[in-house]
């Protein structure tokens, strides 16, 4: 019988678990660099999201290489990241009100938004395209893989749409999560 168990990450913004694979390094980040969003990348890596430095972080899956990738603006608060359909890893800048993508080599571009409203989270979409949020316009937005971007108001002044995992749930070998709600929220009538 096989007990061997085989955890898998999957894109969160979990703190914790960003300290505990922090913990596991054998070479050190930057002092107090946040680490906040991780994603596989297409490369296997681990890729992530330094705000405080504001840097871009890959570190290989046995722990044993970890490279950082400054950004043109250190104080751009990288947020969100997430792997493009395009092979390279897309990410916000929540200060420079920007998108950015990054080779699996490490190469950066950015793309300015139009309307610049601190973008956060980000995703692939079905579409072939990433979408992300901004917390500051109460909008999304799209960035094709080519770079153009659109951005669109949603209808309610104020939303701050924040990012969060796609389905609430958090996945650990074959098991799986979903929060619970507080007895305060099944009361009826809510």
């Amino acid at each position: 019988m096989n007990t061997s168990r085989r955890l898998t990450l999957e894109p969160l913004e979990d703190r914790t678990l960003l300290a505990a694979v922090g913990s596991y390094l054998p070479a050190a980040l930057t002092p107090n660099s946040n680490p906040k969003s991780i994603v596989v990348g297409p490369d296997g890596n681990y890729w992530f999201t330094e705000p405080s430095a504001g840097k871009i972080g890959r570190l290989s899956t046995d722990g044993t290489a970890l490279t950082e990738f400054a950004l043109p603006d250190p104080s751009s608060s990288p947020q969100g990241i997430a792997a493009g359909p395009d092979g390279n890893l897309w990410f916000t800048e929540t200060n420079a009100n920007k998108v950015g993508r990054i080779t699996t080599a490490g190469s950066i571009t950015e793309f300015a938004l139009p309307r610049g409203q601190g973008p956060q989270g980000i995703t692939a979409g079905p579409d072939g395209n990433l979408w992300f949020t901004e917390s500051a316009s109460g909008g999304i937005g799209r960035v094709t893989t080519a770079g153009a971007v659109t951005e669109f108001s949603l209808s309610t002044p104020g939303s701050a749409p924040t990012p969060s995992p796609p389905d609430r749930t958090a996945t650990c070998g074959s098991r799986r999560t979903t929060p619970t709600r507080s007895a305060a929220s099944r009361r009826p009538g809510r």
